[in-house]
């Protein structure tokens, strides 16, 4: 792996445990309420209904600018991954 390559994967570290970390508040969310109740229906009031949706929302934003900032990346560096 060249110089630039190792650069562009640590200058992308931050946004990957950004998002690694949202994904692990998220789960714990939806551990905390889903696993409680494995048989039968199952509520959420709407303050838990939006503290997951935006959860899941921030998550999936922040994945997608890792996703994005790593092909930015690779393309900087002609294409090495």
């Amino acid at each position: 792996m060249s110089t630039a390559t190792e650069k562009a994967l640590r200058d992308l570290e931050p946004m990957i445990c950004d998002s690694d970390n949202m994904l692990d508040v998220l789960m714990s969310l939806l551990e905390d309420r889903f696993a409680a109740n494995a048989e039968g229906n199952l509520v959420l009031t709407s303050r838990e209904r939006d503290r997951i949706f935006f959860a899941a929302c921030v998550a999936s934003d922040m994945s997608q600018k890792v996703r994005k900032a790593f092909y930015a990346a690779c393309a900087k560096k002609g294409g090495e991954a």
